[in-house]
């Protein structure tokens, strides 16, 4: 009798707890910006060894985002046809190898390949998991379990940056990239053991032709256009704000030093409380409304910083971030549900405007800030903000509940 029983209950008993199921994604999120921006903080030592301009350094920052909104349509379609969770693990694998390899290095143009491959597999990571998010999840609970990934993300983000800095003060550079590669690898395995294998998931037919027919299906979708330009303006915004804010607070009067603008990506940290407490609200209340009240609270944060005091300005780029990670919380966990069928590919597209909207954000305004200054830029990013504002208004269900 009992051996009848316990077949039939074990695949139960297997499944992973649900503390652990949600901790896989966080840790999914991390490795998903972990390595991204990770040369920022490193510049001033890759210059003195490898010799080059700071124009060239920032290579190392532009090879990875550029191969991210490349590849981030395809690793749509590999999810859509193969797996969320098998396109999820080999992305990281690539990740966590590729990352450890970058230390083997010994010219720049050594060190731009490797960071290339490695935006080559972090869209597999963003577009499995969002993908995965909404098919083996309650819908009750999808806001609440993407507002855990973007939470990873915004610690993997800023705990990527401060490790590999303080590896790199006590060793060199490449030590960094070895302790970051050894902590992708071990993150992998959390995921691998956290995340069930998907019972929700329904391969997509056809090969790359029909995964291609998904794009067209995508891109004839207006509420998903106007979803992929809420996610451009989302980053431009991000990226204009903290590009621009660093000469503010570096010339007369403030004269911030590379210590203290380096310290100004703490505010980042806020998103981790503010999107899972997003994530709920959107239950109550719709992720429409939670949206326009994260761009409100942007808008409030950017104008904060129109003041002298650098208390205030700090206050108002802490509240700017968090009405961003929220923002891009609830655009985030729109994607799937407006896309229907093809979801992973869906979610590519919006990892490729979101990317290239991070990339104007960050050379687009150097006119309005060479000719107006900081007031220029905020009047910009009000103006973007105002924008994506109104397109969800507009685009998204006026319940738009889960």
């Amino acid at each position: 009798m009992s051996a009848t029983v316990l077949p039939a209950s074990s695949p139960v008993s297997e499944r992973p707890p649900e503390w652990l199921r949600r901790a896989a994604v966080t840790a999914a999120g991390m490795c998903a910006f972990f390595t991204m921006y990770v040369t920022q903080g490193l510049l001033p030592s890759l210059q003195s060894v490898f010799h080059a301009s700071v124009a060239e350094l920032s290579l190392t920052i532009t090879f990875t985002t550029l191969a991210v909104a490349v590849a981030a349509p395809f690793s749509g379609i590999a999810a859509d046809r193969f797996g969320r969770k098998r396109v999820l693990l080999v992305s990281l694998a690539g990740l966590g190898l590729s990352t450890l390899l970058a230390a083997t290095a010994d010219t720049l143009h050594g060190l731009l390949i490797w960071r290339a491959i490695e935006g080559l597999c972090i869209p597999g990571v963003f577009t499995a998991t969002v993908a995965y998010i909404s098919e083996e999840w309650q819908p009750s609970d999808v806001p609440a379990v993407t507002a855990l990934y973007i939470s990873g993300s915004v610690a993997g983000g800023f705990s990527g940056r401060f490790i590999a800095g303080m590896v790199t003060a006590h060793a060199d550079w490449q030590a960094a990239f070895v302790v970051l590669g050894a902590i992708n690898l071990l993150f992998l395995l959390l995921i691998a053991r956290g995340l069930p294998a998907s019972r929700g998931f329904a391969a997509s037919q056809g090969g790359v032709r029909a995964a291609l027919s998904g794009f067209g299906l995508h891109l004839r979708n207006p509420r998903l256009l106007g979803t992929y330009a809420i996610g451009f303006g989302i980053l431009f915004s991000q990226v204009c704000t903290f590009t621009y804010v660093s000469f503010h607070l570096a010339a007369a009067p403030y004269h911030f030093d590379l210590k203290d603008l380096s310290l100004l990506f703490t505010v980042y940290l806020v998103g981790m409380v503010a999107t899972p407490l997003a994530g709920k609200l959107a239950w109550t209340f719709g992720k429409r409304r939670v949206f326009i009240a994260a761009v409100a609270l942007g808008c409030a944060g950017m104008l904060l910083t129109l003041l002298n005091p650098v208390w205030a300005i700090v206050l108002g780029l802490t509240l700017s971030s968090g009405g961003v990670f929220i923002a891009q919380s609830m655009a985030t966990a729109q994607v799937p549900a407006l896309a229907g069928k093809a979801r992973s590919s869906a979610v590519g597209l919006y990892v490729l405007c979101y990317y290239v909207g991070g990339s104007v954000g960050a050379f687009g305004p150097a006119w309005i800030w060479a000719h107006v200054g900081w007031a220029g830029c905020v009047a910009l990013v009000l103006v973007a903000q105002l924008a994506i504002g109104a397109a969800a208004w507009k685009i998204w269900d006026r319940a738009n509940r889960p």
